[in-house]
């Protein structure tokens, strides 16, 4: 708890903007934006998988013992693999960090895709889980509109 404490220091409040094709980071207290595909590939060597690579350099790897995957694409849910989207998320929360420090934000999961009718329990709870496996110490799970971190804080979105 301490250690929560300590690192919700050095971390800042991010909103999570998940597609299939592209992750959008954006921070409420500067609008710093990173966006990123959530391809990741993965090399097999001596029966252990090893994350190579994220984003645009992941898509563009080859090899014989590289598999490349998108963990959001799915014909019917929008998480396919939840172990490799949790390191995609955990990723761009690492790099909007940019800290030594293994942050823990407060993050909005902001699903853009395969919302019609709303979430079912299973799917805010893998948000959740995927925003608490990134190191996040507090979730909000947001449907509607694009959140613009200029006239909106977390705490809003919090009391809501």
């Amino acid at each position: 708890m301490i250690l929560n404490a300590l690192r919700s220091l050095f971390s800042f409040d991010v909103v999570v903007e998940l597609s299939e094709q592209r992750i959008t980071m954006r921070r409420f207290d500067t609008h710093e934006v990173f966006e990123y595909e959530p391809w990741i590939a993965i090399a097999s060597e001596n029966n252990k998988q090893k994350i190579v690579a994220i984003g645009q350099a992941a898509r563009e790897m080859t090899g014989p013992d590289i598999k490349i995957q998108n963990p959001f694409a799915h014909t019917r849910s929008f998480v396919a693999d939840f172990l490799l989207a949790e390191k995609v998320v955990q990723y761009g929360i690492f790099e909007i960090h940019k800290s030594k420090i293994r942050p823990s934000p407060r993050v909005v999961m902001h699903q853009l895709e395969k919302t019609e009718g709303g979430l079912t329990g299973i799917e805010d709870r893998v948000l959740r889980e995927l925003a608490l496996g990134a190191g996040a110490r507090d979730v909000i799970i947001h449907l509607g509109a694009k959140i613009n971190t200029r006239t909106t804080t977390f705490d809003d979105l919090k009391q809501n």
